[in-house]
């Protein structure tokens, strides 16, 4: 990422790399190629642009940490994503709380549950009765 100012000093202008190497440790020569670094992530109403871990050698990418956050609707985002050539995940929103899901979740009847959810509903099956005992 480069930021710079412009020459009449009126613009904050920020540079963000559309490629980056690969990362393999354990092959040098895939090190060379380029894959994407920003992925478009749309979380519940949480809508940016962030960096794209690379994880070559696990034949795995993951999100990095978001770079640009987006206010407008999820429309506009995605138009402007696809504008960019840029890839967009969406996360699944838990079915109880509305929260989005990251990593890794339950399966439900209704559908992903978040953590905390599964284990309010864990504690409420196993004897906890109280809506103070859940919440704590």
């Amino acid at each position: 990422m480069k930021i710079s100012k412009s020459k009449n000093g009126e613009k904050i202008i920020i540079e963000l790399d559309f490629f980056q190497n690969k990362n393999n440790p354990y092959d040098k020569n895939e090190e060379k190629e380029l894959t994407h670094n920003l992925i478009g992530v749309i979380a519940g109403e949480e809508l940016t642009i962030s960096q794209l871990n690379d994880l070559s050698y696990k034949d795995s990418q993951q999100e990095g940490p978001p770079l640009i956050h987006f206010y407008g609707n999820k429309m506009e985002f995605v138009g402007l994503c696809k504008k960019l050539a840029i890839a967009i995940w969406e996360h699944e929103l838990c079915v109880c709380c509305k929260k989005p899901v990251y990593g890794a979740c339950f399966w439900g009847d209704k559908g992903v549950k978040c953590f905390d959810c599964e284990q309010k509903e864990e504690a409420c099956t196993s004897g906890a009765n109280e809506k103070e005992e859940l919440d704590k």
